[in-house]
C-alpha cells in the first residue's frame, strides 16, 4: 500500500465526499452523475484523472473484479480528518494538540450544548 498523501484539491475532495457515501465502491459512470449531474465523455475523463490521482496519493481503492471497476475511499472521513488535523498540529503548533484546539476554540462561538458536548468528551477521555 502506498504512503498516504493526505492534500488533496478541492475538486478531489467533492470526489472522496462522494466515496464516503458509497463505502462499498462506486463506478466512475456514477460518480460523474453525482459531480456533475449528468454524464458526458470529457466529464468521465476528468473523474478517471482525479480517481488517479487520489489512487496515487493512497486515499482510494479500485475493485476491477466486475464490468464497471468501483472505486471506494481507503480511509473513511473520521480517519481523513484525524491525519489532516495531526498534520496541521504537526506544521504549526509543534505537533501540540493543545494550542491547537484552543485556537480553533477561540475562532467558534460555541453554545452552551456544544460546550456541554465538548466536556463531557473530555472527561472520557482515557489516558
Amino acid at each position: 500500500m502506498p504512503e498516504i498523501d493526505i492534500d488533496v484539491t478541492d475538486t478531489e475532495m467533492s470526489v472522496l465526499e462522494i466515496l464516503w457515501e458509497h463505502p462499498g465502491g462506486i463506478p466512475v459512470r456514477e460518480i460523474v452523475l453525482k459531480l456533475y449531474g449528468r454524464h458526458e465523455h470529457s466529464l468521465h475523463g476528468g473523474v478517471k484523472s482525479f480517481l488517479d490521482r487520489l489512487l496515487e496519493k493512497g486515499l482510494v481503492a479500485v475493485d476491477k473484479s466486475g464490468f464497471a471497476h468501483r472505486f471506494s475511499a481507503v480511509l473513511d472521513r473520521q480517519e481523513f480528518v484525524g491525519l489532516q488535523l495531526k498534520k496541521m498540529a504537526e506544521s504549526h503548533f509543534g505537533g501540540s494538540l493543545t494550542p491547537m484546539l484552543l485556537s480553533l476554540v477561540d475562532q467558534v462561538k460555541l453554545n452552551e450544548k456544544q460546550r456541554a458536548s465538548i466536556e463531557k468528551i473530555i472527561k472520557n477521555i482515557k489516558d
